[in-house]
């Protein structure tokens, strides 16, 4: 006996699956994807009699071997009252058919996740609200986005535009609960909804500048640090994009000072040799390198001492950045190079995808310029590839 009461759950957020009372479908990865495409189909637009020349056109348009569109369309309809049969319902009903149309059944209550979502979302956004009313519609909303809108069809010409929108408004409300958060000081909270987030978006940049703030905050420093280098490796590497601004300042803040106090000056001492027992000269951040080279163009006003500033670019032979997975592996050869060619007592950064920047502490512009061309035929003996070009300038670094 069908129940006449019952409400039909779909959930479309990070994956695709219906329910009724007790009983679930949902797609697995060796089902066949065109029933589940246009059950998808049927009830994302499920408020239409979906015109039978609607879906030959979405489903066969590529297709110029079907002789009898419509009798595929019939067969494939069979197909997907196959897969809804394990909910104990009537599939005739649950998918009605007239002569020019199909749809899904408007006679019982579908409740989509896509529609909570946005509803929530939306509530979230009354100017009226308190930070911690705003705040719980926010987390319940997060907690429904589970992953982007039916993830196994992405790539459909009809999902696309439906997954930007609910991309959308999740980014949004990420940014605004983040926010809050930050207001609140709740630390613990911000760390759960930035690791989250960067599971469903691993390249969402405020996830990732959240997560390191919150852990830094927490009292977790190295972890903090340890993030933030594995999010700049992987912005070179997938991008070849250097980290923003404002991630180079929040590096300057995790990276300045140990949390606590201490009156122990050999533990003080300790903290700030943490590394200096590498060998090879000193690899700083883009913030820190800035730090010492004013300091630099400082100290020289009184010593007069002569110091060049370097750059040293990467390109392909017409002056252009090399394809990602040869300039990651170049731009570490070089780096190396540079590490092993220097005192240690000098320092380097990355400045850009495929570009450092040098101090050279030396009396001349011809002394520099024989280190830089040691720093190259070092580099060409671990990493010889005809392709590629190094060309580097210096410039003496003058007092402020």
């Amino acid at each position: 006996m069908k129940n006449l009461e019952s409400v039909i759950y779909v959930s479309m957020l990070g994956g695709f699956s219906v329910t009724i009372g007790n009983q679930k479908i949902l797609d697995q990865n060796n089902q066949a994807k065109k029933p589940w495409s246009l059950l998808e189909y049927l009830i994302t637009f499920r408020g239409r009699d979906i015109p039978v020349d609607e879906l030959i056109d979405l489903f066969w348009r590529d297709e110029s071997s079907s002789n009898n569109p419509a009798g595929a369309l019939k067969t494939l309809m069979f197909r997907v009252r196959k897969l809804l049969e394990p909910l104990g319902y009537p599939t005739q009903e649950l998918i009605f058919q007239n002569r020019k149309a199909y749809g899904w059944t408007k006679e019982l209550v579908t409740v989509c996740d896509t529609d909570r979502f946005e509803d929530l979302c939306l509530q979230s956004e009354q100017p009226d609200l308190s930070d911690e009313d705003r705040l719980h519609l926010l987390l319940e909303a997060f907690s429904l986005y589970k992953g982007n809108f039916l993830p196994k069809s992405e790539w459909e010409s009809w999902v696309v535009p439906i997954h930007t929108y609910y991309h959308t408004l999740y980014q949004k409300l990420v940014k605004r609960t983040l926010m809050i958060l930050d207001e609140n000081k709740d630390y613990p909270t911000m760390i759960d909804v930035c690791q989250k987030t960067i599971s469903i978006d691993p390249y969402g940049e405020d996830a990732h500048y959240y997560l390191i703030y919150a852990l830094y905050q927490s009292g977790n420093q190295l972890k903090s640090i340890e993030h933030y280098k594995r999010v700049n490796d992987l912005f070179y590497n997938e991008f070849a994009v250097t980290p923003s601004i404002r991630f180079k300042e929040l590096y300057k803040m995790i990276s300045d000072k140990k949390h606590g106090i201490t009156m122990d000056l050999s533990t003080i001492r300790e903290i700030l040799l943490d590394g200096a027992t590498n060998k090879g000269a000193f690899c700083c951040e883009a913030s820190v390198f800035r730090d010492i080279y004013q300091l630099e163009t400082r100290a020289i006003e009184r010593t007069g001492d002569s110091i060049f500033l370097c750059l040293v670019t990467i390109s392909n032979l017409k002056g252009e950045l090399l394809k990602p997975a040869v300039q990651t592996r170049a731009m570490d050869e070089l780096g190396e190079s540079i590490r092993n060619s220097l005192r240690r007592g000098d320092v380097y950064s990355r400045y850009s995808v495929s570009q450092y920047l040098m101090l050279l502490p030396t009396a001349t512009y011809e002394n520099g310029e024989m280190v830089l061309k040691r720093i190259i035929h070092n580099f060409k003996k671990e990493y010889s590839r005809k392709d590629l070009s190094i060309t580097y300038s210096l410039q003496t670094v003058m007092p402020n």
